[in-house]
């Protein structure tokens, strides 16, 4: 959940890395020349202003894409596999009628209908029980015409309690796989680690609706009554390609990252001013990725058809990422997402 997103119609460490870090960087999959992106991989040295502001866009040589859902949410094909991470498209006015809980399957239909979202997915991986990442789960499980398909879903308690109480059926939940953090799980070609991980903490060092569901509430009508119930970031690995890390929080447990080394991390941006060295911290840890992908810094609730969409990304963050990326001498690139366009890795 976002505390300090735009109103609806605004815009809203250590220095250097090691060698092995480097290398690992500049090479995935064994494409150690040009990187998966077909550029030549950066030196250690600071990020020339010009380069570090331009779009990068990779190629396609690891053979996986992902496309960014809005908010913290992503959907991810492997050789045509489907992975959502928080899939939460509706996009509905969180401040209306109260706060009432309001998803909305006609927006689904219409993103398969015109291509602009694959389905249905193998897995999808929940970060936290909040409205903004949770809501649409439920309705994409019932979806007409996915009831053959064999979904999984992946989350923690509170997470699955809450998927009951919004009418999820028995049948879906035998495929929900409960997790804490720390799990490494094979699904064939692929492999999923969960990390433990934290909520975003804002100004005031706090977060709407926290709390845990040990056992089915009642059915929720408002946002509010989706509480976060502990939060979790996932590392998908595609062995010998790529290894992407994406988190649904703004905020992370340090120690449960180290070793990790994703080649692409999907950073969410919303307010960190109470948290110490957000950025310098996570990007030390993990290595210096070679992409970091921004998100959770649009409004939230603005169509994906309104010419306005681009308005309300919230820029000034991806700037401060850059300054960031360039302050600790990173070769790492920053790839600013466009709503549902694929990223091809």
């Amino acid at each position: 959940m976002c505390e300090s997103c735009a109103a609806p119609g605004q815009p809203g460490a250590q220095q250097g890395l090691n060698r092995r870090g480097l290398l690992r960087a500049a090479a995935v999959g064994g494409v150690a020349a040009t990187g998966i992106a077909g550029i030549a991989p950066a030196a250690s040295a600071a990020v020339p202003a010009a380069r570090a502001a331009a779009t990068v866009r990779p190629a396609g040589r690891a053979g996986v894409s992902m496309r960014w859902l809005g908010v913290a949410g992503w959907e991810l094909n492997i050789d045509g596999r489907i992975l959502y991470f928080d899939p939460y498209v509706s996009r509905f006015d969180y401040t209306a009628e109260g706060g009432a809980l309001r998803p909305d399957p006609t927006v689904v239909t219409t993103l398969l209908a015109t291509g602009r979202l694959a389905g249905p997915p193998e897995l999808i991986m929940v970060s936290h029980g909040h409205w903004d990442h949770l809501s649409d789960v439920p309705q994409l499980l019932g979806r007409p015409g996915w009831g053959d398909a064999v979904i999984r879903t992946m989350g923690g308690e509170t997470q699955r309690n809450l998927l009951t109480a919004m009418g999820v059926s028995e049948q879906r939940l035998a495929n929900f796989i409960t997790v804490s953090g720390g799990e490494d799980l094979t699904f064939g070609p692929y492999q999923v680690q969960v990390v433990r991980s934290l909520h975003s903490q804002s100004k005031g060092y706090g977060y709407g609706y926290p709390g845990l569901r040990v056992a089915p509430p009642p059915p929720p009508t408002k946002v509010s009554e989706l509480v976060e119930g502990g939060t979790l970031a996932y590392q998908v690995t595609v062995p010998d390609r790529i290894k992407i890390l994406m988190f649904g929080g703004t905020n992370f447990v340090e120690r449960e990252l180290a070793g990790l080394r994703p080649d692409v991390v999907a950073i969410s941006m919303t307010d960190f001013s109470s948290v110490n060295r957000y950025l310098e911290r996570l990007l030390t840890v993990l290595g210096g990725p070679r992409y970091v992908i921004p998100v959770h810094n649009d409004d939230m609730i603005t169509g994906y058809d309104s010419p306005k969409l681009p308005d309300t990304v919230n820029r000034a963050p991806v700037e401060q990422l850059r300054a960031t990326i360039s302050a600790l001498r990173l070769s790492t690139q920053v790839i600013e997402p466009r709503h549902l366009e694929p990223i091809n890795f």
